[in-house]
């Protein structure tokens, strides 16, 4: 009898997984405002260590206390595994990471050296965790497309706010609007990732973009 083994994972869709973790969004937000406009936080750039300490501080907050708060959970049997296959098993993990980004939220917004509008998007993926808690009660929810999408709906707003403004690397610039389209992009091929490694089905992750995007929308109308 012939017995059939599991096929391999496909590493590309790994790759994107990891690289656009939704954990590591907040952190990708703050290093994009930071190049856009860094006058905003009263620095020149990552140039100076103010900033890159301010960006350490975001990751280990928004991204390595979380994990290791996962990693925790599972060690103690909580959680199956930090993929989080089952529905149920993202309701420890979700109510955590929502408590310790409140928590980053309240501080940066009440720090005058922290710029409106970057607390205006932390705010947003405060909601959006709230909305994909409260949709993952009823069905499993992609959250890398929460994350995706609030990555995106955060792009539109900056470059509402700050159209003229661009990226520079090197000898090139790149527009507001480039990295709009690029953004898009991104979470496409982000998307195309969770449904080839079988994570979620097409409504699981339209959910997903929808909650992040409008979370921020949301999160936009408490500031301005």
């Amino acid at each position: 009898m012939e017995v059939s083994t599991p096929k391999p994972k496909k590493w590309w869709a790994l790759l994107l997984s990891g690289v656009f973790h939704p954990l590591l969004v907040p952190t990708y937000m703050f290093a994009l405002l930071m190049l856009v406009n860094p006058f905003l936080f009263g620095t020149n750039g990552f140039g100076e260590k103010r900033a890159l300490l301010t960006l350490l501080m975001m990751v280990l907050y928004t991204a390595v206390i979380p994990m290791i708060s996962v990693l925790l959970m599972v060690a103690l049997n909580m959680v199956n595994s930090v993929m989080m296959e089952e529905r149920t098993e993202r309701i420890g993990p979700l109510l955590l990471v929502m408590v310790l980004y409140f928590w980053v939220y309240y501080n940066l917004s009440n720090n005058n050296d922290v710029p409106t509008i970057f607390s205006t998007f932390l705010l947003g993926v405060v909601i959006a965790l709230s909305l994909a808690f409260v949709v993952n009660v009823l069905d499993k929810i992609s959250l890398h497309a929460v994350g995706m999408g609030g990555l995106v709906g955060m792009l539109m707003i900056t470059m509402g706010l700050f159209g003229a403004n661009g990226i520079e690397l090197g000898d090139y610039t790149f527009s507001l609007g480039i990295l709009l389209i690029v953004g898009v992009l991104v979470a496409g091929l982000v998307g195309t990732a969770r449904l080839a490694l079988g994570a979620h089905d097409t409504v699981q992750l339209y959910t997903g973009y929808l909650v992040g995007f409008l979370a921020q929308l949301v999160a936009l109308k408490f500031y301005f």
